[in-house]
């Protein structure tokens, strides 16, 4: 079946954010938590990524509105490409991003720079800020341009001839990384680079995958910090997608997951590495991380769920390796059914044409 994305309204968005809760909420309620203390973690977790849809959806439909009250065409046009820039990435993270604590960690990103664009336009003055109101306008229209292409772009991560001559030439995901670093010309290690950069290279690698060159314009002083982080994340993704495409291991353990429907433990050499912090998890290391973050993209049943989930790879997308160290207020994280936001969005467009 296609996994192209679905076109939803905003209060199919919202039903849909709905629905991927109560199901999350279903599902957790079936596992066994050591204490009511960590069930409720896991649980909250799971509503602030759907309370963050909430505050995206109600303060972009806000501006549109009041934009339409000042009357001013150059606002108005902003606001729309705003708009559709925020509702195009929430409904990207609800159908490709399975694990909530993941999409959370994108959602966040994605509200910090929601709000950043709402409050520039709200002090805008177009009649006596000309330049600020058109490096507004061209912002807010690439940033809508680049997730629409990235929406994409996620839903072609299948294995290829690319993710297979990975595997096959054992490629760790840092040396891939470092490679393009060097290609383009950048000095030192990828985490020293700025944002802008560490894009760069995420999208030289999406092109050398056979998915296009990249929709970012970098000429004109659009990308700036709370964007950048957005784009960053989600081009890291989408090679991390690639990447993992032709994990055998990975594969086991979804199809075990998808078999038994049940929470499988991170086990062994794992749980010793989650419990320690991730110090030092590398892809040699019964290829760990691989297996236990799996793909972004969530294809197949069983996901990384726990609080380390999305902070892991935030880091790992930031650092361009796997070797990371994180021990602050990480515990054991799980791998566990979760629902299929791509599938339920079909569904909601179907019964729900006039939401």
């Amino acid at each position: 079946m296609s996994r192209e994305l679905v076109d939803l309204s905003p209060g199919q968005l919202y039903k849909l954010a709905d629905l991927i809760h109560r199901q999350e909420v279903e599902k957790l309620k079936e596992l066994n938590f050591q204490s009511y203390e960590e069930q409720q973690k896991y649980l909250n977790e799971a509503t602030n990524a759907r309370d963050k849809v909430y505050h995206i959806l109600e303060s972009t439909q806000k501006m549109i509105e009041q934009t339409k009250v000042e009357k001013d065409a150059t606002k108005q046009d902003i606001a729309i490409d705003v708009y559709q820039y925020c509702t195009i990435g929430i409904g990207k993270s609800l159908q490709f991003i399975r694990s909530y604590n993941t999409r959370l960690t994108y959602l966040d990103k994605l509200k910090s720079h929601s709000d950043d664009l709402i409050k520039q336009l709200k002090w805008l003055n177009p009649a006596t800020q000309q330049k600020e109101a058109q490096r507004l306008a061209l912002e807010a229209c690439m940033y809508k341009k680049a997730t629409l292409e990235y929406a994409k772009k996620f839903q072609q991560c299948l294995p290829n001839q690319f993710t297979k001559w990975l595997k096959e030439n054992k490629i760790k995901f840092e040396d891939l990384v470092q490679h393009n670093v060097a290609k383009l010309g950048f000095k030192g290690p990828f985490r020293n680079l700025d944002d802008i950069q560490k894009l760069q290279v995420y999208e030289n690698i999406i092109a050398e995958a056979g998915q296009g060159k990249s929709v970012v314009t970098y000429s004109f002083g659009a990308l700036r910090g709370l964007g950048v982080a957005v784009l960053v994340f989600t081009a890291a993704a989408i090679v991390w997608n690639i990447y993992t495409a032709e994990d055998k291991l990975q594969a086991v353990v979804r199809n075990s997951v998808n078999v038994l429907t049940a929470v499988v433990e991170v086990g062994g050499i794992v749980t010793a590495a989650v419990e320690a912090g991730f110090v030092a998890l590398d892809m040699e290391i019964a290829s760990a991380a691989i297996t236990v973050i799996g793909s972004v993209a969530g294809i197949g049943i069983g996901v990384l769920i726990g609080m380390a989930a999305g902070a892991l790879l935030d880091l790992i997308f930031s650092s361009g390796t796997s070797k990371v160290n994180i021990t602050d207020g990480l515990t054991v994280c799980r791998v566990a059914p979760m629902p299929d936001g791509l599938q339920l969005a079909r569904l909601i467009k179907q019964n729900y044409p006039n939401l």
